[in-house]
């Protein structure tokens, strides 16, 4: 029988040899590196289940969250609105009836204007897709506001510059006025 193949030269009698290429040696090393590779894929395809589960949950909780914002905004517009305008209704009638209004009934008159359709804005209009573009770009380009106190569990994944640039500027409120009149700090 002429020796034609590496397999033939790999295993004489059935015994394995030595490192082989396509002995059973070597296949024994692949399927062990196969299955290796399996659980690692299996663990990996765990933790994407998982991060992706919560990710769920996060979403589903900000979409009550802004569901609940909305629905208050169109609460509180249907029954401060009909007040604002009961208010403007005899504000105009008392005008054109020629009846003395005192100017100070003005005040509420427009504060109330700019408020609800502020509401109105947030109820009916598109306030919430512009108050997430801002985050965003305060999320990308201003992420130092959000550093916690160094006591936080999580502090550690800002970086030192993001740090530097919310702490080494800022005042501790207690030194502020007129906390630092009425309370002094210690200096230690």
């Amino acid at each position: 029988v002429p020796w034609n193949s590496w397999e033939q030269l790999g295993t004489v009698g059935g015994l394995s040899s030595q490192k082989t290429m396509g002995g059973t040696s070597s296949k024994q090393q692949q399927q062990q590196q196969q299955k290796k590779d399996d659980f690692a894929s299996f663990g990996e395809r765990i933790k994407s289940n998982i991060s992706d589960e919560i990710a769920k949950r996060a979403m589903l909780q900000r979409e009550v969250q802004m569901s609940v914002n909305i629905a208050r905004a169109r609460d509180t517009l249907q029954i401060f609105g009909p007040a604002w305008l009961t208010l403007v209704t005899g504000v105009a009638v008392a005008n054109v009836a020629r009846r003395p209004v005192p100017h100070i009934v003005y005040v509420p008159c427009v504060i109330g204007a700019f408020a609800l359709g502020n509401m109105a804005d947030m109820a009916y209009g598109n306030k919430l897709q512009r108050v997430t573009k801002e985050a965003e770009y305060i999320m990308e380009h201003e992420k130092y506001r959000f550093v916690p106190p160094k006591q936080a569990p999580f502090a550690k994944f800002y970086t030192e510059e993001e740090k530097a640039m919310m702490f080494d500027p800022a005042t501790p409120v207690a030194d502020l006025f007129p906390s630092n009149m009425i309370f002094p700090r210690s200096s230690k």
